[in-house]
């Protein structure tokens, strides 16, 4: 019995907001460069160095091994594999490029997304880029195009569609790969808008799977859905043109409440690459604010984990059955549980070290008990980023601190130095020394480099 419609693509346009899909694939495929800010190119590469940093690192995961055995393949095949001398078909390339990005939860964030923006995007694009001989600004447009798509996605399909519990970096992360990817081929706007249609069909990943291997799969699968988009839709291949906004399309599926679709993208006030935030803890990013509160804590008031009666962490509803996992029993867990981050924090832990998320830290004994000192207190606060903790002393004192990560650097040189120095700290042990400086400085040269091969003979 053949498939019947449930609704008609002639009609859809009547019954839908403003096109907004067509106004996406039209600024997608018209970005000038000349309109690109000289901040907005310089944060990509800031993006670009942080996501191959924690990629390179991310390699030697189990999950990224695995998908490697898949899908890996000899010098044969087109596309560089970060972290390996292995390599891959582009397509193969952005899933394992996608998993290895998300594999240590160490990548960068964007709050309009409410996701992880370069993860899905970098990928993809670099796979593509690869293929198509770009050079290096070729690659950083398209970054800065995937990231504004995510962007403006993401505040249409709001905080609700995170909180049915989609995983957005699965999701709408398939969007922004499929964006760049397109602005890569020099898609017209007609032809973007199908390939938009493909990401939208494609779009998938559940809250579910956090603390799981199926988390950095979500991220994956987005660039390489996002790639596949792309490319079928650069041969002719069709999807319904209002696939974001139509009756059945991917925000009113999706999105329980929607935000309104503007069809004016102005980028003169700063393009959505300019907000993104990034990680130097490597945990959930949702459990940041509490570990610099803690350590604040630690600084200004002598606060040691022996020390402590009782602590109290709030935080806002959309932590909850996020990073609230109680009673953590692997390494991934440990990245998902506030109260044992909370604890570890508290006793002066590196949580930047990739090290410390093991199983043997989940289940250590007096992290364990330390942790059921230590009570969640989750509450509806139109704050989503601040967490404020209150500690009782064994000694009678009684110690509040509060800490919200989530503002874009004002100082971009000083992020650029905080960044090398985390890329440097979990990379060097990987490629080497002069690997890692080579890496650095063609991210630096980027925009005004000719070829990727300076980037990629690094990687290699």
């Amino acid at each position: 019995m053949a498939d019947t419609p449930n609704s008609n693509p002639a009609t859809d346009a009547a019954n839908s907001e403003p096109a907004f899909t067509a106004a996406l694939a039209q600024w997608i495929s018209g970005l000038n460069d000349d309109t690109i800010s000289a901040s907005a190119w310089e944060w990509s590469k800031h993006v670009l160095l942080d996501w191959l940093a924690v990629g390179v690192a991310g390699a030697s995961e189990p999950l990224v091994q695995m998908l490697l055995a898949e899908y890996g393949g000899g010098g044969e095949q087109p596309c560089t594999l970060l972290g390996s001398p292995l390599r891959a078909r582009p397509h193969d390339a952005a899933l394992i490029n996608g998993a290895a990005g998300h594999a240590l939860d160490f990548d960068d964030v964007a709050s309009r997304m409410v996701g992880h923006p370069t993860a899905p995007v970098a990928p993809a694009a670099l796979a593509l880029a690869q293929t198509l001989g770009a050079n290096g600004r070729d690659l950083l447009r398209a970054l800065i195009v995937g990231h504004e798509i995510e962007s403006r996605i993401g505040e249409v399909a709001g905080l609700s569609h995170y909180q049915l519990g989609f995983h957005v970096t699965g999701t709408i992360g398939t969007f922004g790969a499929a964006a760049a990817c397109a602005r890569l081929r020099g898609l017209d706007a007609a032809t973007t808008r199908h390939a938009l249609g493909l990401a939208a069909t494609q779009a998938a990943g559940l809250k579910s799977m956090f603390g799981t291997m199926a988390k950095p799969l979500h991220a994956g699968k987005a660039a390489m859905n996002g790639l596949m988009a792309a490319q079928l839709a650069a041969r002719g291949f069709t999807a319904h043109e209002s696939a974001i906004e139509c009756p059945q399309g991917f925000a009113r599926t999706q999105a329980p409440s929607l935000n309104p679709m503007s069809t004016v993208i102005d980028t003169r006030a700063g393009f959505a690459i300019e907000a993104a935030l990034f990680k130097y803890h490597a945990a959930c990013y949702l459990t940041h604010s509490t570990i610099e509160a803690i350590r604040q804590a630690r600084v200004r008031h002598g606060v040691t984990l022996d020390a402590l009666d009782s602590m109290t962490v709030t935080v806002a509803g959309n932590q909850r059955g996020v990073c609230d996992i109680a009673n953590p029993q692997t390494g991934l867990n440990v990245k998902f549980s506030i109260q044992h981050l909370a604890a570890l924090a508290l006793d002066g832990a590196d949580t930047a070290a990739l090290g410390l998320y093991t199983d043997q830290t989940a289940l250590d004994e007096r992290l364990g008990k330390a942790r059921a000192r230590i009570a969640l207190n989750v509450v509806d606060s139109p704050d989503r980023d601040t967490a404020v903790v209150s500690m009782r002393l064994r000694d009678g004192r009684e110690v509040t601190e509060q800490a919200n990560v989530a503002i874009p650097a004002k100082d971009v040189g000083a992020q650029w130095t905080r960044l090398v120095g985390k890329a440097r700290s979990i990379v060097t042990p990987v490629i080497g020394s002069q690997r890692f400086e080579a890496m650095v400085a063609a991210v630096q040269t980027l925009d005004r480099s000719t070829s990727l091969q300076p980037l990629l003979a690094a990687l290699q």
